[in-house]
């Protein structure tokens, strides 16, 4: 099923950006992987609907809700 929806400037610049990271195909791709990874996500929230990001001994704690 084909869905279209219209996105800004800033979004598609950090789309393309991403999909040059990635080397993904299409832009479809990098939003596929971005769904999936908020899926996993949502399944490992806080109570307070943060997570936090590990690197090293640097912790981010993001607050998605």
């Amino acid at each position: 099923m084909a869905s279209s929806f219209n996105i800004d400037s800033k979004l598609d610049s950090t789309l393309e950006d991403l999909k040059k990271h990635y080397g993904a195909s299409s832009k479809a791709e990098v939003l596929r992987k971005a769904v999936a990874l908020l899926n996993i996500v949502s399944r490992h929230e806080d109570a307070d609907g943060s997570v936090t990001l590990r690197q090293g001994d640097n912790d981010m704690k993001i607050v998605l809700r």
